[in-house]
């Protein structure tokens, strides 16, 4: 064995022991983003008569059904649907009174959009869209579910109340 094949301890290099100097030993490891490469997509099956499913059945689809990613996902649509002002979003009249109680009680619905949050859930199971529509206007905004959209609160507000549809 060769002097500068010892490492400083006495032992000799392994391939699972970058040597030192190796950029592998000090470089830190960038955590890969979960939301990379993702490819939108929703559950053939989850659509109504009309061609809607449920923001919640795209995201839960996409992610393999992974609660935790599928919340994160969801939680980055809203966002970015609440950003441009999407007008395509049905909600029954019932469910409109559902979530508009809720909201008087509790106006976290509508602000806490974090992944953590189950108030993403609600709102993105009950919201519907045309499955098709929202993957095309996603694509066409370059929606990145890599980034974060977060709406101001007013501008949540104002699309909920205003611009989802009831039907």
């Amino acid at each position: 064995m060769h002097a500068e094949d010892a490492l400083t301890d006495g032992s000799t290099p392994t391939p699972d022991t970058p040597s030192p100097g190796d950029p592998a030993a000090t470089d830190p490891v960038t955590p890969v983003d979960p939301m990379a490469g993702l490819t939108l997509r929703f559950d053939e099956d989850s659509l109504d008569e009309d061609g809607y499913t449920s923001l919640w059945n795209v995201a839960a689809t996409t992610t393999g059904g992974d609660t935790e990613l599928s919340r994160m996902l969801a939680a980055k649509m809203l966002g970015f649907l609440c950003k441009h002002q999407v007008d395509f979003v049905f909600v029954s009249s019932t469910d409109a009174k559902y979530l508009d109680e809720w909201f008087e009680r509790d106006h976290s619905l509508l602000y806490d959009w974090t992944p953590q949050s189950e108030k993403v859930d609600v709102l993105s199971q009950h919201a519907q869209v045309p499955a098709k529509a929202v993957l095309s206007i996603l694509k066409q905004k370059k929606f990145d579910p890599t980034k974060n959209y977060s709406p101001r609160r007013a501008d949540r507000v104002e699309w909920f109340s205003n611009v989802w549809c009831i039907g």
